[in-house]
């Protein structure tokens, strides 16, 4: 009987236990429902690299529209990078936030690096998953000067940079979920970042120092995260603990044990097209482009009528002023001051006499076009960083014309001599006097020869040697039609004359 009491208690205990657990786990299923699964969804990857401009923002811009009107609920941006312009960086942070808008979910990668503007870009995004190699910061402004790298800015400067980059990276910590005080510290040299911990729920926050009294005493500072006197970069497993980084993966196909991704992720890389824009946007290739037009049109005033020379320098050009049109930001203003520049300089050797006010004024214009071309901004400059740019622009202008002055000696004194580059030009057009045959008379002439000029001689022109018609070059001053002129250098078909009395020997003989 006792055994029995005993087991029927036994069993009544058991029971009970089993009821409360099943009333325990039933209250719990009731509080915290389970989370269902997330139905897969088509995803896209988004190759970021090279220097954030405006190229690559356009470029970016137009993949993501692509990426999204496609389908792709998820988009993720692959981002190496060391920066890029401050104002293109905003221009992406504010293009990859629109499109979280629009409901797409938005992953920064960064397996390398990510730093300056691609740092702005990763932190624009909803979640953040980094390689275990992977460093992400230095969002400090500062200044590129050419041939020696970057430099600090001004105080003012700085101080009004600093802050538009922090009220921004601000705006996406609320949004997101991120740190102010890490992202602060990564803008700001003088953030002084601490981590706290709540006495009672051994809860760990990272704030500012200065934030600290807000917390009240349940709060105590433990350790200083990010001193004073630094710009923050982290790693990869500082940015996990700090909150920045979701998740630390090995390799890019790990994102399809994270995320509800269907099927394989579509790729959108950059075309050709773009990367070609994005060469031909270079400063240093603009530069390039520049001497080679320069050193075109050099050759060709120095040798008669026109051809291949004259032909690969306007080319130059109008691949330069053509470049901001390709990369979907046309910047007319240089453009319009070459061309004015061109036309005066053409008025000024073709119809007035000498050279004077409008050869210096169109030789000005000419030059500012070309220092307006190189930079990527549209315009006159407006903004501090702009005329950093332009400043930048007038040095590599100044190492352009350096080099043209080189290579034109070099030209001058050697090109004649040589048996095939100093004979490449096209058929001149001929000047038409009644005479088909002296139009079609071989290029021969002697040093001594006498003639006349049929052409206004600026300094390249026509001139008649007895009964032929030749292409010939004024040494010296323009020369004006009918002048009697004599030939002092022969090399190639180059004739170089320079005048003659009017009463010399008879024309067409050496004297």
């Amino acid at each position: 009987m006792k055994r029995h009491s005993a087991q029927t208690r036994v069993g009544r205990l058991a029971l009970f236990a089993g009821l409360a657990a099943v009333g325990l786990f039933g209250s719990l299923t009731a509080e915290e429902p389970a989370t269902e699964p997330e139905a897969p969804v088509p995803a896209a990857i988004i190759p970021v690299s090279g220097i954030i401009d405006e190229t690559l923002v356009a470029s970016v811009s137009r993949r993501a529209d692509e990426a999204a009107a496609a389908g792709n609920r998820i988009v993720i941006f692959h981002i190496t990078s060391d920066g890029g312009y401050l104002d293109a960086g905003l221009d992406l942070s504010r293009a990859l936030e629109r499109l979280a808008r629009e409901g797409v979910r938005t992953i920064a990668y960064v397996d390398s690096r990510a730093y300056s503007a691609a740092a702005i870009a990763a932190v624009s995004c909803q979640e953040i998953v980094m390689s275990p190699e992977a460093s992400l910061g230095a969002c400090t402004p500062y200044a590129a000067v050419p041939l020696a790298g970057p430099q600090p800015l001004e105080p003012e400067v700085r101080a009004k940079l600093e802050g538009a980059i922090i009220e921004r990276m601000q705006s996406l910590a609320e949004k997101h979920g991120y740190p102010p005080a890490i992202l602060k510290a990564m803008v700001k040299m003088s953030t002084t970042v601490i981590d706290i911990e709540n006495k009672k729920t051994h809860e760990h926050r990272t704030i500012e120092e200065e934030d600290l009294f807000q917390y009240g005493t349940e709060w105590e500072k433990r350790d200083v995260v990010v001193p004073p006197d630094e710009v923050l970069t982290v790693g990869s497993e500082q940015a996990k603990r700090y909150g920045l980084a979701r998740h630390i993966i090995g390799r890019l196909d790990d994102l399809y044990d994270l995320y509800p991704i269907r099927g394989r992720i579509a790729v959108y890389p950059v075309t050709w097209s773009e990367t070609l824009v994005a060469w031909l946007n270079n400063m240093w290739l603009k530069a390039l482009l520049v001497l080679v037009g320069l050193l075109g049109l050099y050759v060709e005033m120095n040798t008669p009528g026109f051809g291949v020379p004259g032909t690969i320098g306007l080319v130059a050009f109008g691949i330069l002023f053509l470049a901001s049109f390709l990369a979907g930001q046309p910047d007319w203003l240089p453009l319009l001051l070459f061309v004015a520049g061109l036309a005066m300089l053409l008025v000024e050797l073709f119809v007035t006499p000498g050279f004077g006010i409008l050869g210096g004024g169109g030789i000005l214009l000419i030059l500012g076009a070309l220092v307006l071309a190189l930079p990527s901004f549209e315009g006159l400059p407006e903004r501090d960083f702009e005329y950093t740019e332009l400043f930048e622009a007038i040095g590599v202008m100044g190492l352009v014309l350096a080099a043209f002055g080189l290579c034109a000696f070099f030209l001058a004194r050697f090109l004649p001599h040589v048996p095939v580059l100093g004979r490449v030009v096209l058929a001149p057009s001929g000047v038409s006097d009644g005479s088909s045959h002296a139009a079609a008379a071989p290029q021969e002439a002697r040093v001594g020869d006498v003639g006349r000029a049929v052409t206004k001689l600026h300094p390249a022109g026509k001139a008649r040697f007895a009964d032929r018609l030749l292409d010939v070059i004024a040494e010296g001053d323009f020369l004006d039609a009918d002048r009697p002129i004599r030939v002092v250098e022969v090399r190639g078909n180059r004739i170089v004359v320079r005048p003659s009395e009017p009463h010399g020997p008879e024309e067409g003989t050496p004297a």
